[in-house]
């Protein structure tokens, strides 16, 4: 018996031959080359060697890099992060609708203030005075008056 690198015992496996003349006889195909007694490496072996060790080095993803926690951390802030995002794309709407609104408001105050300027001054325009004036029994005339002078 053979003793593999795990402590196990471990029974090569071997043919039992009848002769050495029938063997020459009748070839047997094998994989390994003849006269090699060593045993397969067992499940344990090829999982030894088949483990991936931690890389570190540039060939290493971002992910693989960092720890599950740094991971968890880096999720709740990019949660926290898309959230005031939303928040902000929300709040900035609103305020767009409420500067919509005031600009109509503005726009409006700015017309009654125009159409509330042209009724007063059509009531106090030359010709409601000249009007007047006449109803008083005023007379236009085309020469000026004299001009006053006021001594200090």
């Amino acid at each position: 018996m053979a003793v593999a690198r795990t402590g196990r015992k471990r029974r090569s496996v071997r043919k039992p031959r009848a002769s050495r003349a029938a063997s020459r006889s009748t070839p047997v195909i094998s994989s390994r080359p003849p006269g090699r007694t060593e045993t397969l490496p067992g499940w344990s072996d090829l999982a030894k060697s088949n483990r991936r060790a931690p890389s570190t080095g540039r060939g290493a993803t971002f992910l693989e890099r960092i720890s599950t926690t740094r991971f968890a951390v880096l999720i709740v802030v990019l949660a926290i992060l898309f959230t005031t995002y939303v928040g902000h794309v929300h709040a900035t709407q609103n305020l767009l609708a409420n500067v919509q609104q005031l600009r109509r408001e503005n726009l409006e105050l700015h017309l009654k203030y125009n159409r509330l300027k042209g009724d007063f001054d059509r009531m106090v325009g030359p010709g409601v005075i000249y009007e007047r004036a006449g109803r008083l029994g005023l007379v236009e005339d085309a020469t000026y008056g004299p001009t006053i002078e006021v001594n200090p």
